[in-house]
């Protein structure tokens, strides 16, 4: 698991990136998107990367919160997205 907030970013994208890839959607097909980070400072980073993968604007339906921990205790970021496909 990488060190810093920004290359746990980039890896949670990376991977709802291919998680959509597989079911045939793409970031735009997001609805809801919900976020947990371990430190409030790391908010205003999570909003300008945020806004540089999930762009441009509309972005999906958001809640953020500052959680005491994740799963790992080496993980800074979660990220949980909901997609609608048109059947």
């Amino acid at each position: 698991m990488p060190d810093t907030f920004e290359a746990q970013f980039a890896n949670v994208v990376t991977n709802i990136a291919r998680v959509l890839d597989e079911a045939g959607a793409t970031f735009r097909d997001l609805v809801k998107v919900n976020v947990l980070l371990t430190r409030a400072p790391d908010v205003a980073t999570m909003n300008r990367l945020y806004a540089e993968a999930f762009g441009p604007a509309p972005y999906p339906a958001r809640t953020t919160c500052v959680v005491r921990a994740l799963a790992d205790p080496k993980m800074l970021i979660e990220i949980e997205g909901v997609a609608s496909l048109k059947a």
